[in-house]
């Protein structure tokens, strides 16, 4: 007697007794391959005949929308000073290293001061131009702040854990996103709380796109840090990005920066999600963020946002020129300071120059060219144009006085020889010489005087 028949359970089912050992035996390697999740080869349909319920499989994911099924926004182009700063920027290869604090130090109370090691990446501020290329700092989801200095001093941290995140930026925002162009540590103040941040070695989704604009395109951008690697083959998703802007929702599966626009004047709402292959939260709930994007046509617009940049512009922008060219051309109202001013003691020396034959006494230069260059005297302490020689006739009384002791010197020999004293005789009675030589020649005196009491 066969195992069949033995299995069957009697003489009176020989004839079934085969048929249900097999029977049972199927039942029994279809329910071990279903517990197990293995693939049961001609037993696919045997599942549904039996009532069975089916193995639960991955949704499959939500493929990669395309810009243009939402209902505002659309990718355009970079602006075209993007895409001329990228080709420049292209062959550097940032090195980033955070020189202190010290991966999880505990930090005091107050502000704090960050330290950076930058390799192959300039650190430019442009000034008018806006920024070049620079670091983003990031403490744990926040808003990333613009740093163009390997050193800063940044506020205080509140008690517990934080993740501090330098990464390197291209002049518009974006990150580069090539190995070494990040660096993160863990800091804590207070007292350490590891629960407060994402595990070691998990996902992490950082958002850098700017806050504001000042025009569109907007640049949006992300990075993720220790994401699931995919693309390696087809139908590897395991990480999807959902990005919603006002409403309108797409999925992105790739590190790219978008450039969009349809962005609403004034707030804008932005939500980034960070899903896994079915469509779930991965690494909740840290990678969940929501930002609030501005665009505001009044501030001022960079010129990366323009068209091609010149060569002095772009050379500003790369850290090979100092942005004080465009401070020169500022200072350009500098020659107000030489105006007629200057010029103006030139003529003043003028008179001095005329008036040197009389100089010899400094103080009466004025008394001899009285009658000649009457106007040179008034000049001097007028310091103007020639208008001013018409009170030239207010210095003539004044030299009577002080022109005697100024004729003493070429009367010495010549003057008591000369009989005919026919010039005005009132100009001389006052000499002192004469008096000084009266010891010698007293018969002249006393005929000059005889002739003035006549």
């Amino acid at each position: 007697m066969g195992w069949g028949g033995r299995v069957g359970g009697g003489r009176s089912g020989h004839g079934l007794g085969p048929t249900l050992g097999r029977g049972r035996i199927a039942a029994l390697v279809f329910l071990l391959c279903f517990v197990l999740g293995l693939p049961l080869p001609g037993l696919a349909g045997q599942a549904e005949a039996l009532g069975w319920p089916g193995r639960p499989t991955a949704s499959p994911a939500a493929p990669a929308l395309g810009l243009a099924a939402t209902e505002h926004l659309r990718e355009v182009a970079p602006p075209e000073a993007v895409q001329q700063l990228r080709e420049a920027l292209a062959e550097r290869q940032p090195r980033l290293r955070i020189v202190s604090p010290a991966a999880e130090a505990v930090l005091p109370a107050g502000p704090w001061t960050l330290r950076l090691q930058v390799e192959d990446w300039p650190l430019v501020d442009g000034g008018a131009l806006g920024l070049g290329p620079h670091l983003l700092v990031v403490i744990d989801d926040g808003e990333p702040r613009p740093l163009t200095g390997t050193e800063t001093t940044l506020p205080e941290l509140s008690p517990g854990s934080h993740r501090l995140t330098v990464m390197a930026a291209r002049p518009w925002g974006e990150v580069v996103k090539s190995p070494g162009a990040m660096a993160q540590i863990r800091l804590h103040r207070t007292a350490a709380n590891p629960l407060a941040l994402p595990g070691p070695g998990t996902a992490q989704l950082l958002a850098v796109s700017p806050g504001r604009a000042a025009a569109e395109p907007l640049l949006l951008d992300w990075l993720l840090i220790d994401a699931p690697l995919q693309h390696l083959r087809d139908d590897d998703a395991l990480w999807r990005l959902r990005v919603t802007v006002n409403g309108d929702s797409f999925l992105v599966d790739r590190q790219t920066p978008l450039w969009l626009r349809g962005w609403r004047p004034g707030a804008n709402a932005l939500q980034l999600e960070l899903l896994d292959g079915r469509g779930e939260p991965l690494n909740p709930p840290f990678n969940s963020l929501v930002r609030e994007v501005r665009l505001d046509p009044s501030l001022p617009r960079p010129a990366w946002q323009g068209p091609s940049l010149s060569p002095d512009d772009l050379a500003i922008l790369l850290g090979e020129a100092p942005p004080g060219v465009e401070t020169e051309a500022l200072q350009e109202p500098s020659p107000a300071p030489t105006p007629s001013p200057l010029p103006a003691p030139a003529p003043s020396a003028e008179p001095l120059a005329k008036g040197e034959p009389p100089a010899p006494a400094e103080p009466q230069p004025s008394a001899q060219p009285a009658p000649e260059t009457g106007p040179s005297p008034d000049s001097l302490p007028v310091s103007e144009p020639d208008p001013e020689p018409e009170p030239a006739p207010a210095p003539a009384p004044e030299p009577s006085l002080p022109s005697a002791p100024q004729l003493a010197e070429p009367i010495e020999p010549p003057v008591p020889e000369r009989p005919v004293p026919t010039p005005d005789p009132e100009d001389f009675p006052p000499m002192a010489t004469p008096e000084q030589d009266s010891g010698t020649n007293s018969l002249p005196l006393a005929a000059w005087r005889e002739r003035l009491a006549r």
